[in-house]
């Protein structure tokens, strides 16, 4: 999965902050399926928030390179890895 396919996927979930945390809960026909819910941790949160229709994969491995100090192979790595997670979920979800 890419980054365009994030954005996409972004408007079949609604995100929610609840106290600290960032909770997924995916939409199926506009209602909330409260049965699965979904926390983010730091990494994917970023993820999520930062991935806009503008935003290139290369661009948010430098955003997070530059945020958490940590060299390009991990970044990418986080991003490959969060991305498949997110896939997975819609999939899971989906009626």
């Amino acid at each position: 999965m890419d980054l365009k396919r994030l954005v996409e996927l972004k408007t079949k979930f609604v995100a929610r902050e609840v106290g600290n945390e960032l909770i997924l809960v995916p939409l199926a026909d506009n209602v909330a399926k409260m049965s699965e819910l979904f926390t983010m941790n730091e990494t994917a949160r970023f993820i999520w928030e930062n991935s806009t229709e503008k935003m290139t994969n290369d661009e948010l491995v430098k955003l997070m390179t530059d945020t958490f100090n940590i060299d390009k192979v991990t970044a990418s790595k986080d991003i490959t890895l969060f991305l498949n997670h997110v896939e997975t979920l819609f999939k899971k979800s989906a009626y």
